[in-house]
C-alpha cells in the first residue's frame, strides 16, 4: 500500500513537467510546420518561374527554326542546355530533401510506437479510476497521433519515390539530348524532331514538379492543423487536476 502511494506521489510530481515539455515540443513542431509552408511557397513560385522560362526558350527556338536563323537557333540551344542542367540539379536536391523528410517521418512513427508502449504499461499499473481514465485518454490520443504520423510517412515515401522518378527521367532526357546534338547540328530532321519532343517532355516533368510542390503545401497545412489540435489537447490536459 505504501509503495502505491509513493508511485502516485511521484506521478503527480512528474506529470506536470512531462505535460509542459510536450506543450513546448508542440510549439516547436508548429514553428517547423510554418517554416516548411513558407519554404514550399517559395519553391512553388520558383518551380512555376522555371517552367515559364523553359516554355519561352523553346518558343524562341521554334521561332528561330521557323525563320531559318541558324545563329539564333544555336544561341537559344545553349541557353536551353544551361536551363535544363539547372533544373536537373534542382531535381536532385529535391530528391535528397524528400529522403530526409521520409527519414524524419519514420522517426516520428517509431517515437509514437514507444509512446504507445508506455501508455499501455501505465494503463496496466493504474492505481485509481481517475488515473485509469487519464491513461485511457492518453492512449486514445497517442493512437490518433500515430495514425496521423503513419499517414504522413506514407505520403513522404510516395513523394520521395515520385521525385526520384522525375529526377531520373530528367537525367535520361539530358543524356539523350546530348547524344542527339551532333545530328541536330548536321541538320538531321529526325533528330531535330526527337529533340523537340524531348524538350516538351522535360517541360512536362517540370510542371509535375511544380504540381508536387503544391500538393506538399496542402500536406504541410494539414500537419499544422494536427499540431494545433495536439497543442490544444495537451494544454487542456495540463489544466486538468
Amino acid at each position: 500500500m505504501q509503495g502505491r502511494a509513493v508511485v502516485l506521489v511521484l506521478s503527480l510530481l512528474v506529470a506536470p513537467a512531462l505535460l509542459a515539455g510536450q506543450v513546448a515540443r508542440d510549439h516547436a513542431e508548429r514553428l517547423s510546420d510554418r517554416r516548411q509552408i513558407a519554404t514550399d511557397h517559395a519553391q512553388l513560385a520558383a518551380d512555376v518561374a522555371d517552367v515559364r522560362r523553359l516554355e519561352l526558350l523553346v518558343a524562341e527556338l521554334d521561332a528561330a527554326r521557323a525563320t531559318r536563323d541558324a545563329a539564333k537557333e544555336q544561341a537559344v540551344l545553349v541557353r536551353i542546355g544551361a536551363a535544363l542542367r539547372r533544373e536537373a540539379a534542382e531535381g536532385r536536391r529535391d530528391v535528397a530533401q524528400d529522403r530526409l523528410e521520409t527519414a524524419g517521418s519514420g522517426s516520428e512513427v517509431r517515437s509514437d510506437n514507444r509512446e504507445l508502449r508506455r501508455d499501455r504499461a501505465d494503463r496496466a499499473t493504474a492505481t485509481s479510476p481517475a488515473e485509469a481514465a487519464d491513461d485511457r485518454r492518453d492512449l486514445r490520443r497517442d493512437r490518433r497521433d500515430r495514425r496521423d504520423d503513419v499517414r504522413d510517412r506514407r505520403d513522404d515515401r510516395r513523394d520521395a519515390a515520385a521525385s526520384a522518378q522525375r529526377a531520373a527521367r530528367q537525367h535520361a532526357i539530358l543524356t539523350e539530348l546530348r547524344t542527339l546534338q551532333p545530328q541536330v547540328t548536321a541538320g538531321d530532321a529526325a533528330a531535330t524532331g526527337r529533340q523537340r519532343t524531348l524538350l516538351a517532355e522535360f517541360i512536362a516533368v517540370a510542371r509535375a514538379d511544380a504540381a508536387a510542390t503544391g500538393r506538399e503545401i496542402g500536406e504541410d497545412r494539414r500537419e499544422l492543423r494536427e499540431d494545433r489540435r495536439e497543442t490544444r489537447d495537451d494544454r487542456r490536459e495540463r489544466r486538468e487536476p
